[in-house]
């Protein structure tokens, strides 16, 4: 009897031992990205000043700035500021393969993202802003002829938009390249 006690006190104290482990490391877990030096938006500031857009190069064995990189896809990246104002971003659609646009928040969270599939005349389009911006363009607008933008709220003042184009064989690549290369990010002052 003694020893069944005793079994299922260590079996007890197993589990216990077990379940504050699993919130230990669940915790290391989430925190890594608030403590890391070398994030995504850090790899980003190093290429340049916002709002310029910068090529990355093709990724292969050797060269991975970014990790997860496909080597079949031509990328390129702005960063913006929402300080001033809204900050437009345009990115033409070509005859490449699949375009995608994604939008980073400062930790590198993706907030939104979109294909060419969602291309009106040509081009992928949005409107970065802030709550305080959205709702004074919201006021601003004319209930009889609303805004056609596409206006994305974004959850920090600083991110960055990262565009990916397709290259469905390695002689497409130079195409994809250069629509990638097209991406705009255009800061706006915040009223009309």
């Amino acid at each position: 009897m003694r020893f069944r006690a005793r079994l299922a006190e260590a079996a007890l104290y197993g589990f216990a031992a077990l379940i504050l482990a699993a919130l230990v490391h669940f915790v290391v877990v989430l925190s890594i990205p608030l403590a890391a030096e070398r994030d995504a938006f850090a790899r980003v500031a190093d290429l340049g000043p916002a709002p310029a857009t910068y090529p990355l190069p093709r990724v292969g064995p050797s060269l991975r700035r970014f990790p997860y990189a496909d080597p079949a896809v031509a990328t390129a990246v702005c960063r913006f500021d929402l300080t001033n104002g809204p900050v437009r971003v345009l990115a033409p659609t070509g005859r490449s393969g699949l375009a995608s646009l994604s939008f980073h928040s400062r930790r590198g969270a993706v907030f939104y993202a979109m294909t060419d599939r969602a291309a009106a005349h040509g081009k992928m389009e949005a409107v970065i802003v802030t709550a305080a911006q959205l709702r004074a363009l919201v006021a601003q607008d004319d209930e009889d002829n609303p805004s056609e933008d596409l206006r994305i709220e974004s959850p920090t003042r600083e991110g960055f938009v990262l565009t990916r184009v397709l290259s469905e064989l390695p002689d497409l690549y130079p195409a994809a390249q250069a629509q990638a290369n097209t991406l705009a990010c255009t800061p706006e002052p915040a009223s009309k």
